[in-house]
């Protein structure tokens, strides 16, 4: 084995050690459709409510939160509220 050869497979390995697997991130909300044979179809891709009921109109879904996120941190995912503007008395 040349020199060259050594070294192509030496950085080659540390290139490999340096990889960490992929990791699944849950999103608080779901939607679940319809598509064709497959059955019900459940896409928990979505950050907000308001996101998900977008993709959902397209496709006829509903959109739920994320059942699997709410009972392991213990109740319902919130969405962020906006704070409430103070009406303007003149």
């Amino acid at each position: 084995m040349t020199f060259s050869q050594r070294a192509l497979l030496t950085f080659a390995g540390l290139v490999l050690l340096g990889l960490t697997p992929a990791q699944a991130t849950e999103y608080p909300y779901c939607m679940t459709y319809v598509e064709g044979w497959s059955g019900a179809i459940e896409r928990c891709d979505y950050a907000t409510m308001a996101q998900c009921q977008a993709s959902a109109g397209g496709l006829g879904g509903s959109c739920t939160p994320n059942w699997r996120l709410a009972y392991s941190r213990g109740g319902v995912p919130a969405e962020p509220v906006a704070p409430k503007r103070k009406a303007n008395r003149h």
